[in-house]
């Protein structure tokens, strides 16, 4: 990201740091260069433990793809 300030492209440098998965590709960089970025890794681990929470939240089992509906047989 710091790229991005250093070439002059402001606007482009504020929507980024909003943007997670931004974060994501720094972390991968840093990892094949050896290093550790704490930030990336931070933004990285709280919107993954975000979205988540978000889903295990969102999850109903009743209103899945495939409803099962078993239809009482007349005896």
């Amino acid at each position: 990201m710091w790229k991005l300030r250093e070439g002059g492209s402001e606007l482009i440098y504020d929507v980024s740091l909003l943007n997670p998965f931004t974060y994501a590709v720094e972390l991968i960089r840093f990892a094949l260069y050896g290093a550790f970025e704490p930030v990336s890794a931070l933004v990285v681990s709280g919107t993954t433990v975000l979205f988540f929470l978000l889903a295990v939240l969102g999850y109903n089992p009743q209103r899945g793809m495939i409803r099962r509906t078993v239809q009482a047989q007349p005896a």
